[in-house]
């Protein structure tokens, strides 16, 4: 499976589990803040990735992340930097 894959569905159960949203109502072009993640759940998002996957999100980067997509992309990019 791809990480980007493996990524999105971190989030969407993190999404699902914490917030109540349903994996229906995600698509790439949701914002995080129209998905009700507030910048704790960020943090707790950013901590899954880094146990998930060894990359630290602890970054001036993560603010311009705005959409699924968008931290799927800087997720890789950390990735991609570390390997």
């Amino acid at each position: 499976m791809p990480i980007e894959h493996e990524v999105e569905r971190d989030i969407v159960e993190y999404l699902g589990a914490h917030y109540g949203v349903e994996p229906d109502e995600i698509t790439d072009e949701s914002t995080l803040e129209g998905l009700g993640l507030d910048s704790l759940g960020l943090l707790a998002i950013a901590d899954i990735v880094e146990n998930n996957y060894g990359v630290s999100l602890d970054d001036e980067r993560i603010a311009g992340v705005r959409t699924l997509s968008d931290f799927k992309d800087f997720v890789v990019l950390k990735i991609a930097e570390v390997a």
